[in-house]
């Protein structure tokens, strides 16, 4: 009985440790404010990503709201840049229609820098890019609004984001020819920038002697 008495301590706490888990998790998907707090947390999280993005996925909760809330302006008090990782990431399994347009308008969001970024292989590059990669997952869907939003005006690195999700989504398709003709002229644009940026070195060093 003493030998028993000394093990039910720890035992119960273990037992109520693992009761107080279940019921921060319930309380992490039913979504109050404390509970949603903790959600953006462990979504930000590396460490506890992938676990809550598969609890959100599973959950027959709607989350979608509250998540779009989140790229759109993140929670006080989570690392920002964690966690639109991890909302790019939940948002490419969950495949929201109403999250194209802001995945789009952070489709060069990277975790390394863009320099860098370009010199590596295409799956690495997918791995760096999330909101990209969540596009990708969304398919045939998003690439009438990302060859819009490409002609509309993006920096650099937006552009070479929105050609690398196209070509992907392209390779999947059975007649992808408004997406071959995308990327006929985007490279006809790049070969006319080359054009003039090299006519521009000619016209300078005519005039000027090169340093």
């Amino acid at each position: 009985m003493e030998r028993y008495g000394q093990l039910a301590g720890p035992v119960l706490r273990a037992a109520l440790s693992a009761v107080a888990m279940i019921g921060l998790s319930c309380q992490v998907l039913a979504g109050d404010t404390h509970a949603d707090q903790e959600l953006a947390r462990l979504l930000a999280d590396g460490r506890t990503r992938q676990a809550t993005i598969e609890k959100i996925v599973s959950s027959r909760e709607n989350k979608i709201p509250l998540l779009l809330s989140w790229l759109r302006e993140p929670p006080p008090n989570v690392d920002s840049f964690g966690l639109a990782v991890g909302l790019a990431q939940v948002l490419g399994e969950l495949k929201p229609k109403e999250a194209i347009p802001l995945l789009i308008k952070n489709i060069g969001v990277q975790t390394l820098a863009p320099r860098i970024l370009w010199t590596k292989r295409p799956g690495a590059i997918e791995q760096r890019l999330p909101c990209a990669a969540a596009l990708i997952k969304y398919g045939p869907q998003v690439s009438e609004p990302l060859r819009a939003a490409y002609w509309k005006g993006m920096t650099l690195d937006d552009r070479l984001a929105a050609i690398f999700v196209i070509s992907r989504i392209a390779a999947t398709m059975k007649d992808p020819q408004e997406e071959r003709e995308f990327l006929r002229m985007a490279r006809g644009a790049a070969n006319l920038e080359e054009f003039w940026a090299d006519e521009g070195l000619k016209l300078l060093d005519e005039h000027h002697q090169p340093r």
